[in-house]
């Protein structure tokens, strides 16, 4: 293994040349370090756009769900409105001049993951009936 790893240092020696030989070991050493740091970039950009998407998806998925849940007579307005209003606040910024951060969607994303789950939760239990009539119509008023 020695013997083929000394051949190979030496076939590359030539190619390149001896005196060249530690120049063009740096510039491959900075060629790999330039991709590097261009993938992570756009995978940076790529990611912003990822999460954004989730957040606002899983939103929707968290309303409907919070809805059902309210309809179903378990406690669901409330929750849409506290989680809207921490939603928005993540994701808003003043005059639209710049969009929010990765960190606030990322927040705005574990805020509505949370929340969805738990009204899952609360749809997979006997639905609450208050005195054997239908539940609330419009969603959180009691008839």
């Amino acid at each position: 293994m020695i013997w083929v790893g000394g051949i190979v240092l030496a076939v590359a020696l030539y190619l390149v040349g001896p005196d060249r030989f530690f120049d063009a070991c740096l510039n491959l050493i900075d060629s790999i370090d330039a991709a590097f740091r261009n993938m992570v970039a756009e995978l940076g950009m790529k990611t912003y756009g990822v999460v954004r998407a989730l957040a606002l998806a899983i939103y929707v998925v968290f309303a409907v769900l919070a809805v059902l849940a309210s309809q179903r007579g378990q406690r669901g307005f409330w929750p849409l409105i506290v989680v809207s209003a921490l939603f928005m606040t993540l994701i808003w910024r003043p005059f639209g001049v710049y969009p929010a951060p990765l960190n606030r969607w990322l927040a705005a994303l574990i805020l509505v993951v949370i929340a969805a789950v738990i009204m899952s939760q609360r749809l997979t239990v006997k639905p609450l009936r208050r005195n054997g009539s239908l539940p609330p119509y419009p969603p959180g008023h009691v008839p």
